[in-house]
């Protein structure tokens, strides 16, 4: 619940701005996930670390580590 409402708070807050509101995509970490692959295979030419961060970001991560199972939201390209 509260991830919903900071997904929503955040999509309105870019939408103030004149921003389109972020979507997001759940992804399952699998064995051998870990952000980095991730974000690389979800963001081609992108700056990864970039991406890392905004994953973190959206998911209110303190660290990049993951868990298998896990389940995270993953920004749109």
């Amino acid at each position: 619940m509260l991830g919903a409402a900071v997904v929503l708070s955040l999509g309105l807050a870019r939408a103030a701005e004149g921003q389109a509101p972020a979507s997001y995509e759940a992804v399952t970490v699998q064995p051998g996930d870990t952000l980095w692959s991730i974000s690389a295979a979800r963001y081609p030419g992108s700056d990864v670390r970039a991406k890392i961060w905004d994953i973190e970001q959206a998911n209110h991560l303190r660290s990049p580590l993951i868990e298998v199972g896990q389940t995270l939201e993953i920004p749109s390209r």
